[in-house]
């Protein structure tokens, strides 16, 4: 699996299997798609980051995971199901099933949650 650049994802569709569940064939090619995706804007916070960076495999498993998990009901805010008396609801964290990196994931990145310019004035060294 590689990126738009030719560089590969940091994790694989089975990463995320293993981690989390079996996926479906829709599922399969979705995360196939995320994990480039989420392997391009890593790259591009950390341009020299090593391609096997345990800390990048585990953000790239864990957004993508984010993302899948609205699952049938991506695009709702809520949703519940009833059968008989019982019934279970739900309300989704990433109901849009978009890549969202968190402060987490930028911490376990080495990134500072966000990135801010840093001026120096009325300074001078003579």
């Amino acid at each position: 699996m590689t990126t738009g650049g030719g560089a590969p994802a940091f994790a694989t569709y089975r990463d995320v299997q293993d981690a989390w569940r079996p996926l479906r064939d829709a599922e399969r090619t979705w995360a196939i798609q995320l994990l480039e995706a989420a392997a391009r804007w890593i790259r591009r916070q950390l341009p020299n980051i090593a391609a096997d960076d345990p800390a990048a495999k585990l953000v790239s498993i864990s957004v993508v995971k984010s993302a899948l998990t609205a699952g049938d009901a991506s695009g709702y805010v809520s949703h519940s199901k009833s059968i008989g008396p019982w019934s279970k609801s739900g309300t989704l964290a990433n109901p849009d099933g978009a890549l969202v990196f968190t402060d987490w994931h930028k911490e376990q990145l080495g990134l500072g949650p966000t990135r801010v310019p840093h001026y120096r004035f009325g300074v001078w060294d003579e």
